[in-house]
């Protein structure tokens, strides 16, 4: 949970000058993400987002805007980026990049249902068809050249066994990408990290009627995924691993990571609902599943071990990933929690 960025009433009232929506009422942190700060901003003419970006260039994030924009007037479910009154989709506030999106209607959710998954399977599979006709390319940045480069830096923070672990499957990984198999595996931008917080889902009250008593439930209904900030070119079936090891996955002590195959399921036929596997992805995907467990393990342990401050800032255990990487190598197929 992070806010870097500390801003003021008047500070902000004097960026707001170049939208035209209206009188600012009020503004809140938003505690989450560990890139970005983010905070609600609320105007007469309603909800919005406001984006400071830390650590990205005004090149780099005006790419991955222009992205959620392209993709916002397609059918994927996204914030869409406000223009300003002089045409940009970005801005410099208090010395940094800055833009302003819509903010979605929803709440993130813990503890997910299959049918939740089979929602997210759906979105996913959407924005991959959308973003295949985005013209523009980018190499994801978190990509498996990065973890390469990036597991040199932490090597020294890792015990024997980690470091085996972490070389074994580089060396497995780097074997891999020079398959035929991977060779033709589709690629376009992918959202890269699409994990519970990064969702929204509206709630929903369904009647349950019963002759003696008569209740609600509540459900909910996806209403959008945020967060593009680390989209970037690569293979489709690696973006729905990423999803796949957050949402389909058992977080019970004793079972923590293994695949419930309900969810599992139930993600890949909503994915396919829309967009159909090509064999070559199905024969990749558990690879690609343990590229994803990588990716997160090392990009965690580097957080872990060279935080940067923050008004509100968890790093995320690295741990988790890990132990999803060894039960990704272990298994021939996906049982049940």
């Amino acid at each position: 949970m992070a806010v870097f960025s500390k801003i003021s009433h008047p500070e902000l009232e004097d960026f707001l000058k170049n939208y035209k929506l209206g009188n600012l009422l009020g503004f809140e942190g938003i505690q989450a993400g560990i890139e970005n700060t983010n905070y609600f901003i609320f105007m007469s003419s309603g909800k919005y987002v406001l984006t400071i970006f830390e650590k990205l260039s005004l090149n780099e994030a005006q790419f991955y805007l222009e992205f959620m924009l392209f993709l916002s007037s397609r059918k994927t479910l996204c914030p869409m980026p406000i223009i300003s009154t002089s045409d940009q989709v970005i801005r410099i506030f208090k010395g940094k990049p800055a833009t302003l999106v819509t903010a979605l209607e929803g709440i993130t959710i813990d503890k997910p249902t299959s049918e939740n998954c089979y929602q997210v399977g759906q979105a996913l599979a959407q924005t991959h068809l959308d973003s295949t006709e985005f013209q523009n390319v980018k190499p994801n940045c978190r990509g498996f050249e990065w973890c390469k480069t990036t597991s040199s830096q932490i090597l020294r923070f890792m015990s024997e066994d980690q470091k085996k672990l972490l070389s074994s499957e580089i060396e497995k990984q780097t074997l891999f990408r020079g398959s035929s198999i991977f060779k033709i595996l589709p690629t376009a931008m992918v959202h890269g990290d699409l994990f519970k917080d990064n969702v929204l889902f509206r709630e929903e009250f369904v009647q349950k009627e019963t002759r003696d008593n008569p209740k609600s439930a509540k459900k909910y209904q996806l209403s959008g995924l945020i967060d593009f900030y680390f989209a970037g070119t690569d293979a489709l079936c690696y973006d729905l691993a990423v999803t796949l090891n957050d949402w389909a996955i058992s977080i019970n002590e004793k079972t923590f990571g293994n695949f419930k195959k309900n969810y599992f399921d139930k993600m890949i036929s909503g994915y396919e609902s829309i967009r159909e596997l090509i064999p070559e992805e199905r024969r990749a995907l558990p690879m690609m599943l343990r590229a994803a467990a990588l990716r997160f393990w090392i990009s965690r342990l580097f957080d872990w071990h060279q935080p940067r401050e923050a008004s509100l800032l968890s790093p995320k255990n690295p741990e988790q990933f890990e132990m999803i990487l060894k039960k990704r190598r272990g298994e021939t197929n996906y049982g049940n929690e």
